[in-house]
Formats: structure tokens, sequence, C-alpha cells
């Protein structure tokens, strides 16, 4: 596949039905944000390249057959809180310098536990530019969940972890300026509202 402007990993992973780390694997990414124009890479398991819209156009379906439906019986509207008690310092959609915040900031202690939102598959752990330490997971059905920000990560890719279980801690790492989680949803590849996908019980308590 041949990067064009516009094309980032997560939408090129989704489009083809992968997660973000094996397309990293597949082509030696240390950082899957940072991919150029231009750039070719390998998809594994395609047969041929397929169109992948730009930004903000929404990412097609993937191939069929190569993407998990959801678990039986799940809802993606009641994703449990990343951090417990945190107070939202940013919320999606905030304007920023360059872009619009793509989830929310969640405030949280040094060092607290970041959970998993539900269950899934850890698809990356490790540092992003920007994000700092970071972890990924892969709900299935399109479904994944970003934490950034940790100070240290206790997961590793290929993991799989239980809503609720220990992903990392939390922390400052990458452009932050306080202790805090940033937390994103994304469906296909596309960040969405997170509040659109937490309990609401626990959204009311929330500001």
């Amino acid at each position: 596949h041949t990067v064009l402007a516009g094309q980032t990993a997560w939408r090129i992973a989704a489009a083809y039905g992968i997660s973000v780390a094996a397309l990293a694997e597949a082509n030696g990414l240390a950082d899957p944000t940072r991919i150029e124009v231009g750039q070719v890479l390998r998809i594994p398991g395609a047969r041929h390249p397929i169109d992948v819209p730009p930004f903000p156009a929404p990412v097609p379906a993937p191939p069929r057959g190569e993407v998990e439906p959801p678990p039986a019986g799940a809802s993606w509207a009641e994703l449990t809180w990343p951090v417990d008690g945190g107070e939202i310092l940013s919320g999606f959609g905030d304007r920023r310098p360059s872009h619009r915040h793509s989830g929310l900031d969640i405030r949280a202690r040094p060092g607290q536990d970041v959970v998993a939102a539900a269950a899934g598959t850890v698809s990356f752990a490790g540092s992003m530019r920007g994000y700092g330490k970071t972890v990924i997971v892969d709900h299935g059905g399109g479904l994944s969940t970003l934490y950034a920000h940790n100070s240290g990560l206790v997961v590793r890719v290929g993991e799989h972890v239980a809503g609720g279980e220990v992903l990392a801690h939390a922390g400052r790492t990458g452009n932050a300026s306080t202790t805090h989680c940033h937390f994103e949803v994304r469906e296909n590849g596309v960040a969405v509202d997170p509040l659109d996908h937490l309990r609401p019980a626990l959204a009311e308590g929330h500001p």
C-alpha cells in the first residue's frame, strides 16, 4: 500500500482489517504515527491494494471475514472508565492550536491504575510521539480504545485483558503538562466521543 496524503496507520490498518501492531511489525515501524506520503507499506494477508479515503472521510468496512465481530451480548455503550474518580480536563472535539482533541483527558493521581474499558487484546504497548507511553486495546468488531501519557505499562502486545484489568500507571509522558489519562475510543480507526460509550451512571459523576 502506498501512503497518500491524509492517510494514517490507523485508517490503513482499519481498512485492511488488521491491527496497527500487525502493520507496525510487518514494516518495522517503531512509531506507527510517523508514516510519510509515498511510503510503501506491506499489508499482512492483503492480496491487492485497496482505496483508503483520507481523513476525515469515514473508513470503509474492511475486507469481509477479516475482522472479528463483537463478542455475543457485548454493548459498546457500556465501557468502563479508565481511571476511577477522575475529573475531565479536556473533552472530545475541544479545539487545539493545530487540531481538535480526539479523546478525553481525565485527571489522575501519579501512578494511579489505568484499566481496560472492556475485554480485548492489546494491539500496541509502547511509546508514541506526543502520546508518551501508550496502550491500545482491540475489542473486536472495529472498536479499539487508547490510553496515553502513562508513567509505566504492565501489559504486552498480544495479551488478552479483561474489562477493568490494569493496563498501565498514570503519568505525564509525551505532550502532557499534568498527570492524566488521555482516553480515546475508535470505531474502525476513527476517533469518536468516548462519552457516547462510557457507562451513563459513571458519566454523571464525571463533570
